[in-house]
């Protein structure tokens, strides 16, 4: 199940190009599947990895297992460079994370929590055998609930905190608070979405929207696929949100609206970095259309946005980028891109096409530098990857959703 929700077909490419900020370099890393994922025990890898302390990796089939409803997976390091694979839990059995989409996060117990494609957010108990029990935590109706939530992400109460594409007030999405009681688990609304502050679609329901980050303070950080003041696209080009919580009542500050030429239809939770500057990605708009990598940097209580990476389709360098950044100790970033790369045959993706790339963005002076990494063919190295995560020791891992051994997606390793 590959995300194509954003249709480029009433996208305006831009006349006038905007001055590029970033050089190019060919890569010397070194690729390498960690695992072939099969319909058997899961397949089609959707959405990111999460990496615990440990060096354990965690992800979501959203494919294979018991009634094909897919699986969530464990790979724990087993000396050498090895891997061991456990299915830690069928979807398939009791439906309660049937098709898990997106990303997983961890709470300090060892809990995992997800979300599926048909709007359940669940939550999955290890046991001291080995065994995990799961249990849908929330049910997203439809109507004014909602149906299409985004990734999770955990307060320090083990509150979870996400955003839905419908729903709200007008039916453009809301961000909302899950708490868990002695009865339950209680969803609340923080903020409806009206348009003119950011706005989901109606047809992005069953997609995956951008989820959330927190700052250091307690402030939340998302995007909007649609909304805002852009005129150029239609619904709105999307923009970056702030929600501050006073007193338990919470506020939305909008920081940016897209404009197309600086990027539109973001599509990916954002990075923030030690000093509150925050970096993310848009699905599409710069000067071809393919998408940008983007700073959003606060001085004397202003932001200001840069354009880090206007994705052109030259130098093969990907399109269409719509995972979340990781950055190292240096400063460097690093991401995916669902289209472009070097194989111009395997794969399409809406007006271009690739079946993506991994990359690495590196500050130099004023400009950024970036690096291909890999270029994904759509065979047995894969395609269409979901994102990347880093070890203590700088080795990149991620999970592409299409081709591999059994056609059915990659779990991959790079060494940069």
């Amino acid at each position: 199940m590959v995300n194509r929700k954003w249709s480029l077909g009433n996208m305006i490419v831009v006349a006038a190009a905007i001055f590029s900020l970033a050089m190019f370099a060919e890569a010397a890393s070194t690729y390498s599947i960690v695992r072939n994922f099969s319909s058997k025990s899961g397949d089609i890898p959707y959405g990111g990895l999460l990496m615990d302390q440990a060096g354990n990796l965690y992800g979501a089939n959203s494919s294979g297992g018991t009634g094909n409803w897919g699986t969530i997976f464990e790979l724990t390091p087993s000396g050498q460079g090895g891997w061991t694979y456990n299915e830690i839990y069928d979807c398939g059995k009791l439906n309660d994370c049937s098709v898990p989409v997106g990303s997983l996060v961890m709470d300090a117990a060892g809990d995992l929590y997800g979300v599926t494609y048909f709007g359940n957010v669940f939550e999955l108990m290890p046991s001291g055998s080995g065994v995990w029990t799961g249990r849908v935590i929330h049910t997203f109706s439809g109507g004014s609930d909602g149906s299409a939530p985004s990734p999770v992400v955990l307060d320090a109460a083990g509150n979870l905190y996400g955003v839905n594409a419908t729903g709200g007030q007008d039916n453009l999405g809301y961000v909302f608070e899950l708490t868990s009681s002695i009865g339950g688990w209680s969803l609340v609304h923080l903020h409806d979405f009206t348009g003119s502050d950011g706005a989901e679609t109606t047809n992005t329901a069953g997609g995956q929207v951008a989820g959330l980050v927190w700052d250091s303070v307690g402030n939340l950080y998302g995007t909007t696929g649609l909304g805002g003041s852009g005129s150029k696209c239609q619904g709105g080009c999307g923009l970056i949100f702030e929600l501050s919580n006073g007193s338990g009542t919470w506020k939305e500050t909008v920081l940016h609206d897209f404009n197309e030429s600086d990027g539109a239809n973001p599509d990916a939770a954002l990075t923030i970095d030690a000093a509150g500057n925050l970096y993310g990605t848009t699905t599409s708009g710069g000067t071809k259309g393919l998408g940008v990598v983007f700073k959003m940097s606060q001085s004397s209580g202003k932001w200001s946005g840069q354009v880090l990476h206007d994705f052109t389709g030259m130098h093969l360098d990907g399109a269409y980028p719509n995972t979340t950044l990781i950055m190292d100790t240096a400063g460097n970033l690093y991401g995916a891109t669902e289209s472009g790369g070097g194989d111009l045959q395997s794969c399409q993706v809406m007006n271009d096409f690739g079946c993506g790339t991994a990359f690495e963005l590196s500050p130099n002076g004023t400009q950024w530098k970036i690096t291909i990494l890999h270029a994904f063919t759509g065979r047995k190295d894969g395609g269409f990857p979901g994102g990347v995560v880093r070890d203590a020791s700088g080795n990149l891992y991620g999970a592409a959703q299409a081709g591999g051994a059994n056609a059915g997606g990659v779990l991959f390793k790079i060494v940069p």
